[in-house]
């Protein structure tokens, strides 16, 4: 529950700053009048890196002063713009409130992507220093007075949206006061030329749900919201611009680049963000579409909207904001959020530029057109709906509505629920499988490691449909195998039913790297032209999300934390504040990260990986890479128990840092306070030693904290980076003592840390006469 604000049913979470950035304006109130004006923000993208064909138009964010922070990439430029403007609207400076406990979830598909193209130009790895999320985020919140920590999240066009609920979850879970919560893309080659492989950029205006309609238009965009729990922001006094009254989150389960052609997944998540709002569908006054301009999108949209309205439908008005600003990929759902929050504060509706309400090919279906109306908006429903499959939608009311129906605002929070590990599945070189995996953390130190030694497809074949996964990258593979690993040995490879109710979380720092640099090359040496739509669609942070929905079954939430060397421990933590919290009852959490030359020059150049080729340890300075996957099945103790099922152990609690601008001990002061913060206070801690700077960090943090550092898995395996803590959890968890209490720590080249504590079971939950899916 939360540590200052005691309720018994679910939490209110009050908005109370917006900001958003476009093709319309610099700020939220210019875009909203622009859009009630009719204007459309579609021109020639000056600002994209590469020559575009002639009678190219885009939505080029408007541009900011020239003396705002001049040397910034663009994407945290614009996003830091954004955030200060967000942070002002609500009431917010930097000394009110403990920066500890601020947070900041943001949402994007492309992140620093724009740096590999310089890089690509220049050939100086040092050009890649601003690509990762981890450093946009960094870069664009440093001296803002978020020092709770800081995640980046991708489920494709609806990561913004991902990001709202996750940030959410950190409210109702009590581990922030104040989330800074959206998303940001920016304007890039690398997206435009993406997406016109896929043929989906329209040649004319983009115009939802009209027949004889083109596609997309490809634009950058950046939403921020400032969520806080009600009884706080009313307690500060602060304006509440509207009531994130709830939410839903699904995966199509159907195909990496296609709709569910009867938007089956848009429809549940629809349902469970009206459930959790406690409002019936003839309620909504506005419906912000997804509305994409495709054929295939629109259509499986309108399949789902008129599954949920039924004879409402032509009452309610859907707007499509996209045909106003373009396609802002990452940041569409929170800068159509912010929309939705102009329209609840004016009651007002836009109309949709260039359509017109005879051209529209569906019956029923009331898009909005002909100009901006008043009318009574009580509520509204956002949709995004992503690659992959991943569709997220967010039901926003007025705050006096929710103050009137807020004991109908939610089913409350489960109490004494336990998140349990009750499934592991390890692929790593020389140890897929516990079998091997145990017996290579038992060699000698000298022998642990192979120089060059790799995951054949035909060592995961067990756990991997080699012929259908010929085309996946590495990472793909990795994530897929150590899932399907987990959940035999949790016992529930053909629970069907389990497996569709579950949410998956991913964790990776690089993703599909080497997909990104064969596309990203030939784009750079060919022309925008000459795009390869299966690298880029493969290439997407998510791809490996999308594709473990598709294997698995899995319908519920699939988002993938990126960019970061803490990912893959984040999301366990928030994997298991969503089971703690009654929004899952189990989560497949993978960290995986596959080998890239590229990758590993640029860390060289940076003097982080080691000169030889031989693991990492004092005598060598630097890390040797390594890669693989590690996956854990996380249940709520009363789930697992139901079914008889056996604990490996028990996850709790979680903190993360940031290292506070110009003191507050830097990254070994993230560290210190992570570890202090936890509760129980662990024996032991296994943290994330790499043969770097890291090491130093965290030995300094671990002694301000009284704590002691018990080894991490880089002796054995090389550095891993996300999947890294993964590998110390899994030692501990299939051969470590049982009923102790530890704890896993990890820092980023950021500064960031993550910690998350543990307790070793191994006991059974419920009846069942024998352990269920040992491994060993």
């Amino acid at each position: 529950m939360p540590e200052r604000c005691e309720q018994t049913e679910r939490v209110p979470i009050a908005i109370t700053g917006v900001a958003a950035t476009a093709s319309l304006g610099g700020d939220a109130e210019s875009i909203w009048r622009a859009m009630l004006a009719g204007r459309c923000g579609m021109a020639p993208m000056t600002d994209i890196e590469s020559a575009l064909p002639p009678g190219s138009l885009g939505g080029q964010a408007a541009d900011l002063p020239s003396s705002y922070c001049p040397g910034l990439p663009r994407e945290a430029r614009y996003l830091r713009w954004t955030i200060e403007h967000a942070l002002a609207d609500a009431g917010l400076s930097a000394a009110i409130g403990p920066a500890s406990r601020r947070c900041a979830v943001l949402g994007t598909t492309l992140h620093g992507l724009r740096a590999g193209g310089r890089f690509l130009r220049s050939g100086k790895a040092r050009d890649l220093g601003s690509f990762l999320a981890s450093a946009t985020a960094r870069i664009s919140l440093d001296g803002l007075g978020i020092e709770g920590g800081a995640l980046t999240t991708c489920s494709a066009c609806s990561s913004s949206l991902g990001a709202v609920a996750l940030a959410a979850t950190l409210l109702e879970s009590g581990q922030a006061d104040v989330v800074v919560a959206g998303g940001y893309d920016a304007i890039s080659e690398y997206a435009w030329a993406g997406f016109n492989s896929l043929r989906l950029i329209a040649e004319g205006p983009l115009r939802p749900f009209c027949r004889g309609r083109q596609g997309m238009k490809v634009a950058e965009g950046y939403g921020i919201v400032i969520l806080e729990r009600a009884c706080e922001a009313a307690e500060r006094g602060a304006r509440v611009r509207a009531v994130l009254a709830g939410w839903g989150e699904t995966a199509d389960s159907h195909h990496l680049t296609q709709p569910h052609p009867q938007g089956e997944g848009a429809l549940a998540a629809m349902q469970q963000a009206l459930r959790g709002a406690g409002v019936e569908a003839a309620d909504l006054g506005l419906i912000a579409a997804h509305a994409t301009g495709t054929p295939e999108n629109d259509e499986s949209e309108f399949r789902a909207l008129s599954r949920l309205l039924g004879e409402d439908l032509p009452r309610v008005p859907v707007v499509g904001f996209k045909s106003f600003l373009g396609h802002t990929l990452g940041g569409a759902g929170a800068v159509e959020l912010v929309m939705s929050c102009m329209a609840l504060r004016d009651q007002r509706v836009p109309a949709c530029p260039n359509v017109r309400a005879e051209e529209i090919e569906f019956p029923g279906l009331n898009v909005s057109s002909g100009g901006a109306a008043d009318r009574p908006v009580p509520c509204t429903l956002n949709t995004s709906l992503g690659f992959g499959g991943a569709n997220t939608c967010v039901v926003l009311t007025q705050a006096e509505r929710h103050r009137k129906q807020s004991a109908r605002a939610g089913s409350g929070l489960p109490a004494g629920r336990r998140a349990c590990i009750t499934g592991v599945g390890v692929v790593l070189p020389g140890a897929v499988g516990h079998a091997a995996f145990v017996n290579c953390c038992c060699r000698p130190p000298d022998s642990r490691a192979q120089r060059g030694q790799g995951i054949s497809d035909e060592a995961m074949a067990e756990y991997l449909n080699v012929r259908r996964a010929r085309r996946l990258s590495q990472y793909v593979k990795f994530s897929l195998a150590a899932a399907a690993m987990a959940v035999r040995d949790a016992g529930l490879g053909g629970d069907r039913e389990r497996l569709a109710s579950a949410n998956a979380i991913l964790g990776s720092m690089h993703g599909s790297a080497s997909f990104c640099y064969e596309y990203y090359s030939e784009i750079v040496s060919q022309g925008v032209m000459a795009a390869n739509p299966v690298l880029f669609a493969e290439g997407v942070p998510n791809a490996a999300a999308a594709h473990l929905s598709v294997s698995l079954g899995v319908r519920g939430a699939c988002q993938t934390i990126i960019g970061s060397r803490t990912a893959g421990l984040d999301a366990l933590a928030l994997a298991a504040l969503r089971v703690q919290n009654g929004t899952a009852d189990t989560v497949l959490v993978v960290a995986a990260e596959a080998p890239c030359g590229v990758v590993d020059d640029a860390y060289r150049e940076y003097g982080l990986h080691a000169s030889d080729e031989r693991v990492s340890n004092a005598r060598h300075p630097g890390f040797f890479r390594s890669f693989g996957g590690v996956a854990f099945v996380v249940e709520s103790s009363t789930a697992a128990a139901a079914r008889g099922a056996m604990a490996y152990g028990a996850v709790l609690g979680s903190r993360w840092a940031m290292p506070r601008a110009g003191g507050g001990g830097g990254p070994a002061g993230a560290v210190a306070s992570v570890l202090t913060r936890l509760k129980p206070v662990p024996g032991r801690v296994i943290g994330s030693a790499s043969g770097t700077w890291v090491d130093r960090a965290e030995q300094l943090g671990l002694r301000r904290a009284g704590m002691k550092d018990s080894g991490s898995g880089s002796e054995v395996f090389g550095e891993l980076f996300a999947v890294s803590p993964f590998v110390g959890i899994a030692r501990e968890l299939v051969g470590g003592s049982t009923g102790e209490v530890l704890a896993s720590l990890c820092t980023d080249w950021s500064g960031a840390a993550s910690a998350v504590g543990l307790e070793r079971l191994e006991r059974r939950l419920g009846g069942a006469e024998t352990p269920v899916g040992r491994g060993v």
